[in-house]
């Protein structure tokens, strides 16, 4: 994260605390021109790219976990669950995909028609396709030829893709989560629904940093936050999480993977032995 987007996120507003103790850092301890700031109780003079930022503490935060979101113990590992329900996302996307979708309809009916009457014969009486010539559409006021159908099969395929896309985004933002599996054999963070996932995996041994982060892609006009989390390779997740759960999943990552069972701001989280063994 850019130091003109932190200052802009927190200018103004006492959203800052410190990574190590948790204790709020007023804005005369940040040097914006430097990138840091230092905390008034421990000391410790940390990127501002590393702070927290919230107006409660991390045990306040994993107290009240947020709708959607849940801890599962498993064996000698973790899940971490966020769910991406989000009515207005799930209607804004659903809405999208049934008027992009009604319309590209038309279209890929003509083309399975083409399709099915260069191919294997005269399409039935029944089959919803308009403008029927011998069997076969009618494509500029003449029978589809095999070229033609194949050429708006081609044609049609960016446009199958977005309506795909929306629909997966409507799906997602009904029933989607954020998933983080924390074992000692394998980990990874998983984005999406049922068998549509976005895994990647990491070594939890090796996390050394959580902090926020920006997306690639923007949003009206603004970059999104993510979570970054910093191991044998840094993966960013979580754009699509509303504030709370995003907040929520990462003061859990931070306590489970960086903070030993002395250190941690509260003792509800299930116990790693192995990653304090090897650490």
């Amino acid at each position: 994260m850019g130091l003109r987007e932190v200052w802009q996120f927190v200018k103004g507003q006492e959203l800052q605390r410190c990574p190590n103790c948790d204790e709020s850092i007023d804005s005369d301890a940040i040097n914006i021109k430097e990138g840091v700031a230092l905390c008034p109780k421990c000391g410790l003079l940390s990127r501002l790219s590393e702070l927290n930022y919230s107006r409660r503490s991390i045990q306040e935060i994993l107290s009240q976990p947020p709708v959607g979101c849940s801890i599962q113990p498993v064996g000698l590992g973790v899940i971490a669950t966020a769910s991406l329900r989000s009515l207005s996302g799930f209607l804004g996307y659903a809405g999208f995909a049934l008027f992009w979708n009604g319309i590209l309809s038309v279209f890929v009916l003509i083309a399975i028609a083409g399709l099915y009457a260069n191919l294997i014969g005269p399409l039935p009486a029944w089959f919803p396709a308009p403008e029927l010539e011998q069997g076969k559409p009618e494509m500029n006021g003449q029978p589809m030829g095999l070229g033609m159908t194949l050429f708006l099969c081609v044609f049609l395929i960016p446009f199958v893709t977005v309506g795909v896309g929306m629909t997966l985004g409507a799906i997602i933002n009904l029933v989607g989560k954020v998933e983080v599996v924390i074992d000692e054999r394998d980990s990874w963070v998983a984005t999406g629904v049922w068998f549509f996932k976005w895994k990647r995996r990491f070594d939890p041994r090796k996390v050394h940093a959580i902090t926020y982060g920006t997306s690639a892609w923007q949003s009206d006009g603004a970059t999104n936050r993510v979570i970054e989390l910093a191991a044998d390779r840094t993966i960013r997740f979580g754009s699509m999480l509303q504030s709370d759960r995003m907040e929520w999943l990462k003061a859990v990552l931070h306590e489970l993977l960086l903070r030993g069972d002395r250190e941690r701001n509260t003792s509800n989280l299930p116990h790693l032995t192995w990653i304090a063994q090897d650490g």
